[in-house]
C-alpha cells in the first residue's frame, strides 16, 4: 500500500497535448535549498509518473522527466524515464517509478516531454509516496467461494 500526501501530487488526470516540454500542473518547494533531501526520509520515497488516460497521437513519443529549480523558473532535467512509443501509453502504464532522488535543488517539477508529432489524447498522474504504487486492475463481476 502506498501513502500518498496531497501536497506531493505533481499532476492529477492533467492533459498532455502538446509537443515539448508541459510541466506538471503543480511543482514541489522544499522551503529552503537546505532542506532539498526529502528523499533521505526513514522510509522509502519515490515518483511514480503513471498514464491515467490512454495517449493517442500518431507516432509521437512520451517521456516523463524530473526537473529542480534553485528559483522555481528555470528547471533543469534531474532524470527521465524511458522514451515510450504512444502506443505503449496506455492507462496504467508507468512512466517512470523511481526512489526519490537526493541532492535536488529547492523547487522540483515533472515534465511531460511528447517529440515526432502531438498527441490527441492522454492525461497523467505524479507524485511522490511512501511506497511503491502497483495498483493492479482485476477483473470484476465474480465471487469468492
Amino acid at each position: 500500500m502506498t501513502i500518498r500526501d496531497v501536497n506531493l501530487i505533481y499532476s492529477k488526470a492533467q492533459a498532455v497535448l502538446l509537443s515539448g516540454d508541459t510541466a506538471s500542473t503543480n511543482s514541489f518547494d522544499t522551503g529552503s535549498a537546505l532542506a532539498s533531501d526529502i528523499g533521505l526520509g526513514a522510509d522509502d520515497v519515490f515518483l511514480s509518473v503513471i498514464c491515467n488516460t490512454t495517449a493517442s497521437g500518431g507516432s509521437a513519443t512520451v517521456r516523463a522527466v524530473l526537473q529542480d529549480s534553485a528559483d522555481g523558473v528555470n528547471f533543469a532535467d534531474v532524470i527521465g524515464g524511458a522514451v515510450f512509443p504512444v502506443a505503449s501509453v496506455i492507462a496504467g502504464a508507468v512512466l517512470l517509478q523511481i526512489p526519490f532522488p537526493t541532492r535536488l535543488r529547492r523547487f522540483t517539477q515533472v515534465a511531460y516531454r511528447v517529440a515526432n508529432g502531438t498527441l490527441t489524447a492522454g492525461k497523467f498522474d505524479a507524485f511522490v509516496s511512501i511506497g511503491v504504487q502497483r495498483n493492479i486492475n482485476r477483473p470484476s463481476g465474480f465471487t469468492v467461494a
